[in-house]
């Protein structure tokens, strides 16, 4: 605060006044504050004059309201003398709005609050009064009343006798036998000149009676009774076989009238029998079934009716056909079986096929093949399964001073095996022992070639020479 003082000081010698130097004429005029005593110039450099502040100011708690004669100059603070305020208005139900402040010579405007209107003048200005300071004008916010609301034939207004205001209802009833049309409640609300208005269009009673609603091949789902009036609702179904045209629910509307208009129900149709690749039906038949229609169909040969399914099939209400799935299964063929083969092939539904085979040794005598198909009220394979016959060997080549044990006549089939020995006296020259092999055309015939029956002496010459030839090697 010191150095404010100081700086405006500072600022009074900065700025000089016209007249005899060190002497100040007239002392400075203010709106704010007036010298307190008469002015008597000239004043000599260094002389102070006090301010009073005028009626609605007040001095500044910050400066000092005074004047100096400084080079011939006055030097002040500036505003050391500050408008009073007016403080904010109360206005109950409103508010204000104000550009600048609240002092004195300030002009503010009022305003209320929804559902209220104003009373007296929109704006105020901080004025002098007696003490200070107040605002020449405060209004105040009124609720905006409504008149009574409008009289209703064959009806009345609940509470109509009382004092309708902004935001309250009023709410009209109806007398027996008439029916309220519009709303049962209007409110009291403010147009743009704040005056009370009534919302929306005053009902009105009126005798409603729509006439009893029937729909044929229809049935009620809601809504009995005979008489029916105003707002009243009546919803329909339609019987099984029927399909419902129009709208479900339909209202008794002012006019008597229903809205929207009654509805029908339509007979439903299914279209062509459904097709399925492992039944038919008995008879030839139509292309539209009406609902409710019960076909009952047959299994095609091959197949047969499947246990706990039915073979019907129905037209349901919406249009579709109905039916258990796959009411007719593949009949099965006696599993086939054929001595010394293998089949391949692990179902034998109708319409399967199985491959047969033979084991080594033997010889597929019919078709490598059978297929499941009809035959009479069943199935079975076609054609017949075949054999597997069993290939043979020739008998057994005899040999010079031997035998063997095979028995003369006998066919010998895959895998026999004979075994050769020779008379006494004679050494057995390769295998004892034949295999037959019963392949093909170009493979069949015994394993080896039969072997020989050599004599004692050649033997042993045989035996004898390489010792003799490495004993001579050995004395060379």
């Amino acid at each position: 605060m010191a150095l404010r003082r100081l700086c405006a000081v500072l600022l009074l010698l900065l700025l000089p006044l016209p007249g005899a130097r060190g002497e100040c004429q007239q002392p400075p005029r203010f709106a704010y504050a007036e010298p307190s005593s008469p002015a008597q110039p000239p004043y000599p450099e260094g002389t102070r004059l006090r301010y009073k502040c005028r009626p609605g100011y007040a001095v500044d708690k910050d400066k000092f309201p005074m004047v100096t004669c400084a080079n011939s100059t006055w030097l002040a603070q500036p505003d050391f003398c500050i408008g009073k305020s007016c403080g904010p208005p109360q206005l109950m139900n409103g508010n204000f709005n104000f550009t600048t402040n609240l002092q004195f010579g300030a002009t503010i405007s009022y305003t209320c609050n929804l559902g209220y209107r104003l009373v007296g003048k929109s704006t105020a200005t901080c004025v002098l009064d007696d003490t200070g300071v107040s605002w020449d004008n405060i209004p105040y916010c009124a609720i905006i009343p409504c008149f009574p609301p409008p009289e209703i034939e064959n009806g009345q207004v609940t509470d109509g006798d009382r004092d309708f205001t902004f935001g309250m209802t009023a709410t009209y009833s109806c007398n027996k036998d008439f029916a309220l049309i519009g709303d049962a409640t209007i409110q009291c609300l403010a147009d743009e000149n704040h005056e009370g208005v009534w919302s929306g269009s005053v009902p009105e009673c009126k005798v409603v009676s729509c006439e009893n609603p029937e729909v044929p091949n229809g049935r009620r789902l809601s809504g009995f009774g005979t008489k029916h009036t105003y707002k009243d609702t009546v919803t329909f179904g339609c019987l099984p076989g029927y399909r419902l045209r129009g709208s479900s629910l339909v209202t008794c509307e002012a006019n008597s009238d229903w809205n929207p208009p009654l509805p029908t129900c339509d007979p439903v149709y299914c279209g062509p029998a459904p097709h399925f690749p492992f039944a038919q039906l008995p008879v030839a038949v139509g292309e539209s079934f009406p609902a409710g229609t019960v076909l009952r169909y047959q299994c095609n040969p091959g197949y047969a009716a499947a246990s706990g399914k039915s073979p019907d099939v129905t037209c349901q209400d919406d249009a579709s056909w109905s039916a258990d799935t796959d009411f007719c299964t593949r009949q099965s063929c006696v599993a086939p079986t054929i001595a010394h083969g293998d089949v391949t092939g692990s179902k034998f539904l109708f319409e399967s096929v199985v491959m047969f085979s033979c084991h080594p040794g033997y010889q597929l005598e019919g078709s490598s093949s059978a297929k499941c198909v009809v035959s009479g009220s069943g199935v079975d394979w076609e054609p017949e399964p075949p054999s597997c016959k069993g290939q043979h060997c020739e008998e057994p080549p005899s040999i010079a001073n031997g035998l063997h044990n095979g028995t003369k006549g006998t066919a010998f089939l895959h895998g026999s095996v004979v075994a050769y020995k020779c008379k006494e006296g004679f050494t057995l020259a390769g295998t004892a022992f034949l295999q037959c092999l019963a392949g093909d055309a170009s493979q069949r015939g015994w394993s080896r070639p039969a072997p020989e029956c050599k004599g004692g002496a050649n033997i042993i010459i045989a035996g004898i020479f390489p010792l003799l030839l490495a004993m001579l090697i050995m004395n060379v």
